[in-house]
């Protein structure tokens, strides 16, 4: 497991506005912005911290390359990561190989997210 430098991003603040603007993308963790379609790490921490708590189960239909699993795992929440893709499926295992103060349940399957029935 590679030792990552910094777990957290400098100087970060939960967003209180309607607009969010972010001058760069996330270089905490092993964030990479080079996964075609993803979003800024800031946007998905924003959104757990202010809809869920430590604890809690998301579900990531189109986990791509990783970013809303790293945040959970930086942030305690339990993830079912899913994704058609099976490269998406081994870029976020790989991206998810760093040590955290948190061990949440992350669960990452190859899986179409318009047939959640075998996950109920």
């Amino acid at each position: 497991m590679p030792k990552i430098k910094k777990l957290n991003p400098e100087g970060f603040e939960q967003e209180c506005a309607t607009v969010w603007s972010f001058p760069r993308r996330g270089n905490w963790a092993t964030h990479k912005s080079t996964y075609r379609g993803n979003w800024a790490p800031e946007v998905v921490r924003n959104l757990i911290l202010r809809y869920s708590k430590q604890g809690d189960y998301l579900l990531d239909p189109m986990i791509g390359g990783g970013t809303t699993a790293i945040e959970c795992k930086l942030l305690n929440r339990n993830l079912l990561a899913l994704d058609i893709n099976p490269n998406a499926i081994q870029i976020t295992e790989t991206a998810l190989d760093f040590e955290s103060e948190f061990n949440p349940t992350i669960k990452i399957r190859i899986n179409d997210s318009r047939d959640l029935s075998i996950y109920s």
